[in-house]
């Protein structure tokens, strides 16, 4: 575990460490040492010393030289890297010092990563304060042995002054943001090499979840908790305030961590460890002589011993090596002789890394290398540590396997694929110029739409529709911000096109937009996915009754995808195949590209305009119906959140539990004032919240009837396909559902599974009624794409007559849709009797699937709030969840709403920082190459105009190192079949004009003055 705290600035900080003697008590058992380059040129080395240790915290140099003396100064930095508590018990219980040399080697290993890769200073470059990379820090390590609890808890505190030295000799101030926005990298460096460290001593390791913690096999949990003084009296806290988030939990920690005390007699206190431990049956003395003689350390084994497990541990070897042959071929790996000349390390290290690489490109075209490194780590395999994942990285860069790039600054991955599948989407988008029949003549398209629209079309709404209909491109782009009127503008379009006998289906990335498209715009419509599973068959093949059966039906037509800004890259790509494939006339894209972006990789909405293709813009907000909100939507359009909140004023509320206080204003509003305020939720844990205090006030007041039923229902676990080839994703109470063909590779039939059990060896115990089945994760393909596992976890939901719930899965025979809402009319025993969206009612059996598929929606979050109108709503945001404090939920939140907006948070100038400096931008290979800027300064800006011909090893607007040369980019999985001139990277370029992506009017395409 690792922690990082700044060290008090200024005099107080001396002052603090040198009254206090925390880090430098004198007869202590605890041992200290200087480390860094930066230390050693200052002739720092060994022990460290009181005086000169106040001096590194003072700025003071050997010298006598003052840097950085300025008022406020920070002292530095404390990077605390704390032992699995097993290891501290088995180090000062059971007397094996050998772990404590293990953490000392592995911090030391650690401290020289930070070094290398996150020292820094700043440097004034151009008028621009820019940081500038040393490589050099100065700090000493302390170890220590007790927590504040005064339970054995070996840590040691890495103290980095506030020092470095720039290239040029000079000594300035640690430019320390580096440190602080990589601390999770360096907590899973130290994990990964401490788990190596204790693994060679003879010890087996036992993983806890995601994130590379782990504690040594054998010591028992009573044990472990036994020494948890600390983390007990937390969760005790916790229990009675009601507090169950792991920001609250966080808080505790905060407000009642008391002074570390100082250890009169350490004798007596060890005597204490060990006697506890006696008292639970524990010595650990086995545990250690088991390590000793595993290790073949101390003459344990003698020669025939030896030589016997040299030969076990090479056959073991030699089995992984040629099981890992005859698995699914996993484009990642070495295969054949280069794989079995491997040493096991240099294998499991290739393994990490390709699953890394598949975790983030299933969510990302681009990634952070630090971040990539880090997952490899994560996953715990024996003797992975940095610098095997580094050196694998490196080795596909320089095979052009993935591809170096720079985003925001930093060092960023993609991969050949996704620029593949960038390019093919922008080829086709080419390609189809000029190959649509404008559905009317653009001149009297104005006329026409004004004379079946339901309300009159602005000048935007004008232009979006006469573009739609008049174009002769076959893919055009309608941006319109939030408020804008898309659905009117589209419902008119529709009417148009149906009169001229043109067919027109929408496509939505979920259900409740579908809906939303067929009722608010009344053109007929199904999810994307769906349209994609039934017709991405025909681009591999294009033959056959059904492939001529769908080319009838689609040939001629009008595809419109709403919230396009959702859609992937993969999607995006697969859709124009289709269009191209079955001959539909014209793909419409509808959304807007400041709102959210698609769950999976990819931000080809925004990449399409950046690009220069076919555009008309709705910005104009019809929506909001105050000035305020029409002043807060407008800031929040142009990324503006800090200012927009400043709009809002007073109606920002700050509160400790936001969620919780969210909920009670809700419940505080009459019934018809309910009826017309939404509640929104950035996070899945706020919603929860939200939803479980909203449904225990409505009960207390009665406005809920009845005792109600209790129901198991499945929620779902948010993971990648990659991860469910690892054991550690999985644990004992949740289940697997399995849909037709998805466990073929691991005799898995379809249906849902129980998981009983996580076995050390790697394999999950599932449970199917009296079945018992055991599987191996490792043998679901890699290559394999199409989701058809899912994890899911139980939760109790108690339903009672007047609750409002929300569908988290399909039943299509009955018209039920994920995420479409619902109200509760009646429960009793037997059944449940619900009332849709539609005003239908359905009587479920108590046992019925459909009961484990709902959840309550008194709150929603912010991705099934995207398309949502309401007269009112209250949202919550909350600056403890980084991730999703970013622009665009910030747009999403406040863009819903017609009159009233009330924004509850939990502090509100965090918040305004981390929005300004969290856009929530999807990445993209295109623009991290430096070939297209997207969310860039010049925001929708080409650099230059696209050219596909340039991004295959050309220099491109901006040169991408390493890239010229490389062998041609593969097609996208799936798309080898339908490689047509569109496929070409040496498609027809942009025309130079096209480059301007924001004209006020599509002049290019309509030549029309609206």
């Amino acid at each position: 575990m690792l922690s990082v705290a700044s060290v008090r600035s200024a005099s107080g900080a001396a002052n603090y460490f040198a009254k206090d003697d925390y880090y430098t008590v004198e007869g202590s058992s605890e041992i200290s040492a200087w480390g860094g380059e930066g230390a050693g040129a200052l002739g720092l080395s060994g022990e460290v010393g009181k005086d000169a240790f106040e001096g590194m915290l003072n700025g003071i140099l050997p010298s006598g030289e003052g840097v950085a003396q300025v008022e406020n100064r920070r002292a530095g930095l404390d990077l605390t890297f704390s032992m699995p508590k097993s290891a501290s018990i088995l180090a000062y219980v059971a007397g094996d010092k050998r772990i404590l040399a293990a953490n000392m080697a592995a911090v030391q290993k650690t401290m020289a990563w930070v070094e290398k890769n996150l020292a820094e200073g700043r440097k004034d470059i151009g008028g621009r304060t820019v940081p500038v990379a040393t490589g050099n820090l100065v700090y000493a390590l302390f170890q220590h042995d007790t927590s504040r609890a005064l339970d054995p808890q070996g840590h040691i505190h890495a103290v980095i002054a506030n020092l470095t030295r720039l290239p040029d000799g000079k000594w300035q101030a640690l430019h320390a943001d580096k440190i602080w926005s990589h601390n999770t990298v360096i907590g899973s460096i130290y994990h990964a090499y401490l788990r190596e460290g204790i693994e060679q001593l003879g010890f087996r390791i036992e993983a806890l979840g995601k994130h590379g913690t782990f504690e040594i096999a054998g010591v028992p949990r009573k044990v472990i908790d036994a020494y948890s003084q600390r983390r007990e009296a937390i969760l005790e806290k916790a229990a009675a305030l009601g507090i169950v988030s792991h920001k609250g939990r966080d808080q505790i920690t905060t407000n009642t961590r008391d002074p570390k005390l100082n250890v009169e007699d350490r004798d007596a206190l060890k005597q204490e460890w060990i006697d506890k431990a006696a008292s639970l049956g524990f010595d650990g003395k086995a545990l250690v002589e088991g390590a000793l003689a595993r290790s073949d350390r101390h003459g344990a084994l003698g020669p025939l011993e030896r030589g016997y497990k040299a030969v076990t541990e090479a056959i073991a070897a030699a089995r992984e090596k040629l099981g890992d042959l005859v698995r699914s071929a996993d484009p990642l790996v070495d295969r054949g002789l280069a794989r079995v000349t491997q040493s096991p390390a240099i294998a499991r290290a290739q393994l990490a890394v390709a699953s890394a690489v598949r975790m983030h490109s299933e969510r990302e075209a681009a990634f952070p290398i630090h971040r990539l490194a880090k997952t490899a780590l994560d996953l715990g395999l024996k003797d992975v540590t940095i610098d095997r994942i580094e050196q694998r990285i490196q080795q596909l860069v320089e095979r052009g396997t993935l591809l170096r790039g720079q985003e925001r600054a930093a060092d960023f991955i993609t991969t050949r694929q996704a620029l593949a599948t960038e390019t093919q989407i922008l080829a086709q988008v080419e390609a189809g110029r000029g190959q649509a029949n404008p559905i009317i003549d653009a001149s009297e398209a104005p006329g026409r739409l004004q004379a079946v629209a339901t309300q009159p079309l602005n000048t935007g709404q004008l232009a979006a529709a006469t573009l739609i209909l008049g174009s002769a491109d076959r893919t055009v782009s309608i941006q319109g911000i939030a408020g804008a009127g898309k659905s009117t503008m589209l419902q008119a379009v529709a009417r148009v096109a149906e009169a001229e006998g043109r067919a027109i289906t929408g496509l939505a990335f979920q259900n409740k937009m579908v809906a939303d498209l067929a009722e608010g715009a009344g053109v007929p419509a199904q999810t994307i996915a769906s349209f994609v599973l039934a017709h991405e068959r025909y681009v591999a093949e294009p033959q056959g009754p059904g492939y001529d059966a769908a080319r009838a039906a689609h040939a001629g037509s009008m595809l419109v995808v709403d919230e396009t800004s959702m859609v992937s890259s993969n999607d995006m790509l697969t859709l124009h195949a289709i269009v191209e494939t079955l001959g539909v006339d014209k793909l419409v894209l509808v959304g807007d590209r400041q709102q959210l972006s698609s769950i999976d990789a990819g931000k080809s909405f925004a990449m399409i305009q950046a690009a220069g293709g076919t555009l008309a813009r709705m910005d104009e907000n019809i929506r909001q119906r105050t000035d305020v909100l029409r002043t807060v939507a407008a800031l929040a359009n142009i990324g503006k959140a800090s200012e927009a909140m400043r709009v809002l004023g007073d109606k920002v509320i700050e509160a400790s539990q936001p969620a919780e206080h969210a909920a009670d204003l809700w419940l505080a509003l009459d019934p018809a004032e309910r009826q017309a305020t939404a509640v929104f939720a950035s996070g899945r844990e706020a919603r929860a919240a939200i939803n479980e205090r909203i449904q225990a006030g409505l009960a207390a007041e009665g406005s809920l009837e009845g005792e109600g039923i209790h129901l198991t229902v499945y929620e779902r676990v948010n993971t990648t396909r990659e991860e469910l080839r690892y054991a550690a994703t999985y644990r004992a109470g949740m289940t697997l559902e399995v849909g037709r063909g998805g466990g073929q590779d691991v005799g898995l039939r379809a249906g849902r599974y129980d998981v009983l059990a996580v076995h050390a060896n790697g394999k999950v115990e599932l449970g199917e009624g009296r079945r018992r089945i055991r599987f191996d994760p490792q043998k679901l393909s890699p290559t394999q794409t199409r989701d058809r596992l899912q994890l899911t976890e139980k939760k109790d939901l108690h339903l009672r007559a007047g609750d409002r719930i929300r569908w988290t899965a399909n039943d299509k025979p009955r018209g039920l849709t994920n995420a479409s809402l619902a109200r509760v009319v009646a429960v009793d025993r037997d059944s449940v009797t619900v009332e849709t969206a539609g005003r239908d009612r359905l009587v479920l059996a108590s046992g019925d699937p459909t009961l484990s598929r709902v959840d309550l929606a008194y709150a929603l979050n912010m991705h099934m709030a995207q398309g949502i109108t309401t007269d009112k709503a209250i949202t919550v945001m909350d600056s403890h969840e980084r991730n999703l404090s970013n622009q665009r939920l910030f747009n999403v939140g406040v863009t819903r709403v017609r009159d009233d907006l009330t924004m509850v948070v939990d502090d509100k100038a965090k918040l305004e920082r981390q929005l300004d400096h969290n856009p929530g931008n999807k990445t993209s290979a295109l623009e991290t190459l430096g070939r297209l800027e997207i969310d860039g300064p010049g925001r929708a800006q080409a650099s230059g105009p696209f050219d596909p011909g340039r991004v295959e090893g050309g220099p491109g607007p901006k040169a991408a190192e390493g890239l010229d040369g490389l062998p041609p980019v593969p097609p996208a999985e799936g798309q080898a079949a339908a490689r047509t001139k569109s496929d070409d990277l040496s498609a027809p370029r942009l025309k130079p004009e096209q480059a301007d992506l924001l004209p006020p009017l599509p002049e290019r395409s309509l030549g029309l003055d609206l």
